[in-house]
């Protein structure tokens, strides 16, 4: 296979990136036309389609379909949760993957990193986000980077580009850093920010990440203050991402169905695929999971709780004006599914960027329009 094109490759997707306005910086343009992405993703699957997703593996050896998709503005899933070999190819749940490089290019710049910045990558993942950072910065030791699962095979692509940053093998939500950062970056979704990662800001420091995960595809762009408070807007552009992960996590399962409270809602089923409103529900549910389903021959949808409570609504397609409800054990989320329709309508369905979120010690408050205008703290 001839991998000598991967330079033209590289730069025609940095002007791919500079035509759809995702990529502007002449600093950054110079690190993706000269950061070979393919060295940091030797291994991926491209989704095949089929129920379940049938993904094909793709290595060096498949020549030019291995390598086309690396230099194109796509996300590559590079592991698979309980993978399983069958007839061409794997099933599995992707755990891991190499974002879009349109998406990291916006949260780059959004960060506005200079040369002498102490910059934070909380998730290295494949390495190839860390390596556009490390080539802007003036010294190695300007940059740290972690991972959960591991990090020793990012650390040496990165180290074979000559980029020695400092790798810590742990949780970012958790880990002590013992230090301060001026830029961090994120890219797994953040439920919440945690109190190690506050304290690791410093004032006057900028941290990007999706918040309100794994159903929100928000990104929120916060400055840190003095008073160690972290405030600013969610930005126009979203960006999902795969959801943290942490050690001995236990991942929400499908609720267990029994008879409950019954009657009729006006929430139309279109609803569940807005991102903006799934945004602001997630806010008021913290770590909500959405299932899509059918029951008795009916759409339906349902809200699980990492506790297990749950709400659905089962949307009766014959009559379309009278979807029905039925929930089980408290009936929070139920109400909160009313409670965060009816807000959203009244208020002309603002899009995300129209909030903005505060940091303290003791809150997340998430505000509209301005910090001094309507607010909830969020639980």
């Amino acid at each position: 296979m001839q991998t000598l094109n991967w330079k033209s490759m590289a730069s025609s997707l940095a002007t791919e990136l500079q035509e759809s306005g995702d990529l502007t910086t002449k600093r950054l343009i110079e690190a993706v036309s000269s950061t070979p992405r393919h060295l940091f993703v030797p291994r991926y699957f491209q989704n095949a389609g089929g129920a379940p997703t049938l993904w094909q593996e793709r290595t060096e050896t498949d020549g030019d379909d291995w390598l086309r998709p690396i230099y194109s503005n796509l996300t590559l899933v590079t592991a698979l949760d309980q993978a399983e070999q069958v007839t061409g190819g794997w099933h599995g749940t992707p755990t891991s993957s190499s974002t879009q490089p349109s998406l990291t290019c916006r949260m780059i710049e959004a960060l506005d990193i200079q040369s002498d910045d102490h910059v934070l990558d909380g998730g290295l993942g494949t390495g190839y986000q860390a390596a556009l950072i490390a080539t802007q910065l003036s010294r190695g030791n300007q940059m740290s980077a972690c991972d959960l699962s591991g990090t020793s095979e990012a650390s040496e692509r990165l180290k074979q580009l000559g980029l020695n940053i400092g790798v810590v093998p742990a949780d970012a939500t958790t880990h002590n850093f013992n230090r301060t950062f001026d830029k961090a970056i994120f890219s797994f979704g953040l439920p919440r920010v945690t109190p190690t990662i506050r304290s690791a800001m410093a004032p006057g420091g900028r941290l990007i990440a999706n918040v309100f995960g794994p159903l929100s595809a928000a990104m929120v762009l916060l400055e840190a203050h003095e008073d160690g408070s972290l405030s600013g807007p969610f930005l126009e552009d979203g960006g999902a991402f795969m959801p943290a992960r942490h050690e001995d996590e236990t991942a929400v399962q499908s609720a267990e169905v029994a008879p409950g409270s019954q009657g009729y809602t006006d929430i139309p089923v279109s609803i569940f695929d807005d991102y903006h409103f799934k945004f602001w529900l997630a806010a008021h549910l913290p770590g909500v999971d959405l299932q899509y389903g059918v029951e008795e021959g009916q759409s339906m949808r349902r809200l699980v709780m990492p506790d297990g409570r749950w709400c659905e609504v089962v949307y009766n397609d014959d009559k379309a004006n009278e979807p029905r409800f039925h929930g089980q054990g408290e009936p929070e989320v139920w109400e909160t599914l009313r409670w965060a329709w009816q807000w959203w309508t009244e208020h002309d369905m603002p899009r995300w960027e129209r909030f903005g979120l505060t940091v303290t010690d003791t809150e997340h408050r998430l505000w509209y329009e301005a910090p001094s205008g309507e607010s909830w703290a969020l639980r």
